[in-house]
């Protein structure tokens, strides 16, 4: 999740930069256009770095009353390390292109297991050309090359962002937030999108809404002009 408000792109400022994308790497082209028309989370295509759990890190502590005696609580969080290894992200072998179904691997119930994401006909021809291209075996991972690191990723998008005149700063995340504002804006409830993008539940989606008041100037205008 990122810091801060995240200020939704248009759809003219996803376009602009779908072209600056597509015309300067072709990897990153297919990476983008399937976030933006599946929603998902870039760690569930490109995978996760394993950690080794180290212990817990006091981090203060506070006083209640028990039946009016001073009890004093330990504040700690969980540490991790590292291990540079990355596991699960999508296999070229997770992608079904007759039915237009891309698996991914995501955490529920504190376990991880594949779900399935729909691919529209441009994301399957974006992919399909990519693994041609550079003839990727099927256990090869699609979304993950080399060079093309988390950190990169993040700062590359901001680079895109900048030569496509966009002014204000978009992240990796912006795609999930897009895909959802942009099917709130067609019609789309809570309850359907959540199948879409793997959220747990409909309150966990609520943050990406930026249905803006712009949207329904027109519907609003028409309810007010009698008050």
């Amino acid at each position: 999740m990122t810091k801060g408000p995240v200020v939704p792109l248009t759809k003219e400022e996803m376009d602009r930069l779908m072209i600056e994308i597509e015309k300067t790497d072709d990897f990153d082209y297919m990476l983008f256009q399937t976030l933006r028309t599946t929603g998902r989370r870039v760690g569930e295509l490109y995978g996760v770095e394993q950690k080794k759990y180290l212990g817990r890190k006091l981090i203060g502590h506070r006083t209640i009353y028990i039946r009016g005696k001073k009890v004093r609580i330990d504040r700690s969080i969980p540490v991790y390390k590292k291990m540079n290894v990355w596991v699960n992200g999508v296999q070229v072998k997770d992608i079904d292109f007759e039915k237009g179904i891309m698996k991914v691997w995501v955490l529920k119930r504190k376990t991880d297991m594949q779900d399935e994401t729909i691919l529209t006909a441009e994301a399957i021809r974006v992919i399909r050309a990519y693994i041609n291209r550079h003839r990727l075996k099927l256990e090869d991972h699609l979304f993950r090359k080399e060079g093309r690191g988390m950190r990169a990723l993040q700062k590359i998008i901001k680079r895109y962002g900048k030569k496509a005149g966009i002014e204000h700063e978009i992240t990796i995340h912006n795609f999930r937030h897009y895909f959802i504002t942009e099917l709130k804006r067609k019609g789309w409830t809570s309850e359907e999108i959540i199948k879409l993008t793997g959220h747990k539940t409909t309150t966990t989606l609520a943050i990406y809404d930026h249905i803006v008041a712009y949207d329904i100037r027109d519907k609003a205008l028409e309810a007010i002009k009698d008050l």
